[in-house]
């Protein structure tokens, strides 16, 4: 069984805005809708969960209107909150894939073709990273780098809170590569939408 953990509880500062990062609208949808949507569409993720916290109320709010369950987390940043998360009973032995709240570019396509490597894959984790050179070539500010790539806000692990052998997946996909972090990247996405004609 394959839970998605959509991590939505963060502060979001780097937006400037006094609404809350998940809730912010790009093209006629919240963030955290488009992200749902293609947790949605995946054909390999059974349950959707949304972790909030104290700093996103109104998010939480918001996922229980739409129907989806809600988990609060203490607040703490984001690993911190994952691995109280990850802590739960309810999620022992499952298959996690944690995904952030600003990734509206996903879709469950690529969502399930993360899964499916992740099943040919020996180990129990796995974190996907974007090259650098998609950051470049699309104007795009990398919140962090290691070495020439860049984690992407998608991983895959085992639920139990304890350091775990992962596999690395290096994926080309501007979808993986834009996390909506500033309103600067609102800019960047609004004109890959125009490109495109999405």
């Amino acid at each position: 069984m394959v839970i998605a953990l959509l991590m939505a509880g963060g502060k979001g500062t780097r937006m400037n805005s006094d609404l809350e990062k998940p809730l912010t609208i790009v093209k006629g949808k919240s963030l955290i809708e488009h992200v749902l949507s293609a947790l949605q569409d995946s054909s390999c993720v059974n349950e959707i969960v949304v972790a909030t916290s104290h700093h996103t109320p109104k998010t939480a709010f918001h996922a229980e209107n739409l129907g989806f369950r809600v988990l609060k987390t203490p607040g703490n940043g984001y690993v911190e909150d994952l691995s109280f998360l990850l802590s739960q009973e309810a999620f022992h032995h499952e298959v996690i894939l944690t995904i952030t709240s600003d990734l509206p570019l996903i879709t469950g396509k690529i969502i399930d073709l993360v899964l499916e490597k992740y099943h040919k894959s020996s180990r129990p984790a796995m974190s996907v990273m974007v090259p650098l050179e998609i950051f470049r070539e699309n104007g795009l500010k990398a919140s962090l780098v290691l070495g020439n790539v860049v984690p992407s806000g998608l991983n895959i692990l085992r639920g139990n809170d304890t350091e775990q052998d992962e596999e690395v997946l290096v994926l080309g996909k501007i979808e993986l590569a834009l996390n909506i972090n500033s309103p600067e990247d609102i800019i960047c996405l609004e004109k890959l939408w125009g490109n495109s004609r999405r």
